[in-house]
């Protein structure tokens, strides 16, 4: 079986609303990362295939470009796609990224999928890697309330036997608990992922984020006048503190 490569599980998705929605999400996502200036050092933490890195290079022509994707195949797919741009590199593991070493530090689209030990893991790895002063731009989906209820009937259409798709899990978070347990798939080297955006809940992740950086702004997408939770995604701008919290 061929395996869709990460364009088609995203923004080259068969359904034309997921198209829309996702090419909305990089540019909600650079708009972020725009709003303090021009970086000289950007790194996408867990960035697919590249695509988010290829539009920031039109942004940020002077910037360099760090690609961490830890999974091979999608790292193969990101060293095609920024081929032709010199300042670009893909690494597939962290620790060839040196402390302090970016201003700008793009997550999207990859804690809805990371466990708890995870996530902290990643944390710590973008608090090293950050400049104190820098700043991260966090995306997640909205997976509570009205948005999970929209997004649970459209889930129960096209795949009414798994997780996100159960009618008691789709009316779980509808009320505002994410359903649990979350399945987990192994992808190698001890790692696990959730590959349902079902079950996620954007709160403690929030707190996590606060734990550690300055929240500077949480806007929802693509209505950011409107509340998070009528909205599709949520955006994190965050600043790393220039001293250490006591």
């Amino acid at each position: 079986m061929t395996l869709p490569t990460y364009a088609e599980l995203t923004r080259e998705d068969a359904n034309p609303l997921k198209r829309v929605l996702q090419r909305r999400r990089l540019a909600d996502a650079l708009r972020a990362g725009g709003r303090n200036g021009a970086p000289m050092a950007i790194i996408d933490y867990g960035g697919g295939d590249g695509a988010l890195l290829r539009m920031a290079a039109g942004v940020w022509p002077r910037a360099r470009l760090t690609c961490f994707e830890p999974w091979d195949r999608f790292a193969a797919e990101a060293r095609v796609a920024l081929a032709d741009l010199p300042r670009a590199e893909v690494v597939e593991d962290s620790a060839a990224i040196a402390d302090g070493s970016a201003d700008l530090v793009f997550c999207t689209e990859v804690f809805e999928h990371l466990p708890d030990a995870q996530t902290e893991d990643a944390l710590a790895e973008i608090d090293r890697i950050l400049a104190p002063g820098g700043r991260l731009v966090v995306g997640v989906p909205v997976e509570l309330w009205g948005p999970a209820l929209a997004k649970g009937l459209f889930r129960t259409l096209r795949r009414p036997d798994e997780f996100d798709g159960r009618w008691r899990h789709v009316l779980s978070a509808a009320g505002g608990r994410a359903p649990a347990p979350r399945p987990e798939v192994p992808i190698g080297a001890g790692l696990a992922y959730h590959p349902h955006h079902a079950g996620f809940d954007h709160r403690p992740l929030l707190a996590r984020i606060a734990a550690r950086f300055e929240i500077e702004r949480i806007a929802g997408s693509p209505f950011a006048a409107l509340p998070v939770g009528l909205n599709n995604e949520l955006y994190v701008t965050a600043r790393k503190p220039t001293a250490p919290r006591p």
